[in-house]
């Protein structure tokens, strides 16, 4: 019986220490997709943190910690960072909300479970203009990249059709441990194709600003009203719908915040 008990007590702690070295593994990965986010940003234009007063951690579900970071972009617009870290499952949404420049929005989402990483780059053409050379030269290099990744398994998204109008463009992914590198440097490249397009692209003007602000605003009144997004449909059951819309104007999309 003693000998039993040893053997399953062992075990525990054998479990124990695996799982606390995935949790500590899990969260390099995290942290390197972080720095290298706001290092690049940083690189390429000033950066100003924005206070967010009670959305710095937004509990959801009563468990699960959204903790978000926002900085003003100069000449660019506003980015979003957010992390959630629960050990065993970790999360980070990198978010580019451009209201300086005519260009589409950039949400990278990196979540981790356990050995499993998916990465969801989802570009949305909440523009004025798409028709420009620079903005069709972009595209091409979203399908480059996303042809230097072919070889990942695809991440099969069950989300809400009705936002599938406003992409211009995607890259789903899912790998284990072993490929995050892959991951890492796509979002790497990602990065860099996005700012340099960034820089093509003229200021807009006054006039037309309020109009590119108002098309991230109307996006995210469509996310609150239609729902079948599965992190907005969590905030909007613990903030309720109009909170959520402050969040989203405040922190994911930064609207609020437009200068």
């Amino acid at each position: 019986m003693f000998s039993i008990l040893s053997f399953f007590a062992t075990l525990l702690l054998i479990l124990g220490a695996y799982l606390t070295y995935i949790v500590i593994s899990n969260k390099k990965i995290l942290n390197k997709i972080k720095e290298v986010g706001i290092s690049k940003a940083k690189k390429e234009n000033e950066l100003e943190e924005l206070e967010i007063g009670e959305f710095k951690t937004v509990y959801i579900n009563k468990i699960l910690p959204f903790k978000s970071k926002i900085y003003y972009i100069k000449g660019l617009g506003v980015l979003s960072v957010m992390t959630m870290n629960l050990g065993i499952m970790q999360m980070i949404s990198f978010n580019i909300n451009p209201f300086e420049k005519d260009i589409p929005q950039l949400t990278v989402d990196l979540i981790i479970m356990l050995n499993k990483r998916t990465i969801l780059i989802e570009i949305y053409k909440l523009m004025i203009n798409s028709e420009t050379e620079n903005y069709k030269e972009f595209l091409k290099k979203l399908e480059e990249l996303k042809g230097n990744v072919a070889d990942l398994k695809d991440f099969k998204s069950t989300e809400a059709l009705w936002r599938d109008k406003y992409y211009s463009g995607f890259i789903k992914k899912t790998c284990d441990k072993q490929n995050e590198d892959i991951l890492l440097n796509l979002f790497k490249d990602l990065l860099n194709a996005y700012f340099e397009y960034a820089k093509k692209e003229k200021d807009i003007d006054s006039e037309q600003k309020p109009k590119k602000v108002e098309a991230f605003k109307e996006f995210a009144d469509k996310l609150i009203e239609n729902g079948g997004v599965v992190a907005i449909n969590n905030f909007k059951k613990t903030l309720g719908d109009e909170k959520t819309k402050v969040f989203l104007g405040k922190v994911f999309y930064g609207y609020l915040h437009a200068k």
